[in-house]
Parts: C-alpha cells; structure tokens; sequence
C-alpha cells in the first residue's frame, strides 16, 4: 500500500497542530505535521480532512509506527480511519471534544490536494 505525496497541500488546522504537539516527541512533529499536510486523502467531496487528521492522531498514540500505520490506512479507506478512531459517527464532534480537539469552524469538505 502506497501513500500518495501530491504537491498540493492540506492547510492544517490549528487544533490538529496542537494536538501534533501535545502527542508526539519533539523529534517526530515536523515529520508528522509535513505527512499529514502533504499526503492526499481519496475521499472527494465526502468528509473534511481535519476530521481524518483527527483519527490518524488518535489511532497513533504519539507512536511514528503507528502513525505511518494509520495514515496509509487511511490512504486505503478513510472510512476504516474513522471507525478505528471512534469517529464514524454523527456524534464525532462531542467525541473529539471530550478528547480536547477543538474542531469548530473545520471545513465541512475538502480543502487541500485534489486525488
């Protein structure tokens, strides 16, 4: 399974580069932040990227490994991300806030690369 670098990228939001720094080393963030705002998500005009974002970093538990993981995961199905993640359904804005991830005013679809 290939992860997609398209040279386009997502402008991430400010509470997933919060929760970047709050969940992995120091050494790892600038790996992680240019990942996610670099790799091209297949999911259309269906779901907005923060909300995978959100699950990549939630399923990771501030491991690389797992990160990887979880972004080629989501580079397969995103949906799968979601529904790992605790994410999938309507009530994914209380589950993220309970979590401290502050999703309002997030995009309601895409806006980054084009897949």
């Amino acid at each position: 399974m290939s992860i997609r670098n398209l040279p386009a990228a997502y402008q991430l939001e400010a509470s997933i580069l919060k929760e970047i720094q709050r969940g992995f080393a120091p050494e790892h963030r600038d790996y992680v932040t240019t990942r996610l705002a670099n790799t091209g998500l297949p999911m259309g005009a269906v779901a907005p990227p923060p909300r995978v974002h959100a699950a990549i970093l939630l399923l990771a538990k501030g491991n690389l490994a797992k990160f990887d993981e979880a972004l080629a995961g989501a580079c397969a199905d995103w949906r799968d991300t979601l529904a790992a993640a605790g994410l999938a359904n309507q009530n994914w804005k209380l589950v993220l806030d309970k979590r401290g991830i502050d999703c309002t005013g997030w995009p309601t679809g895409p806006a980054g690369p084009a897949g």
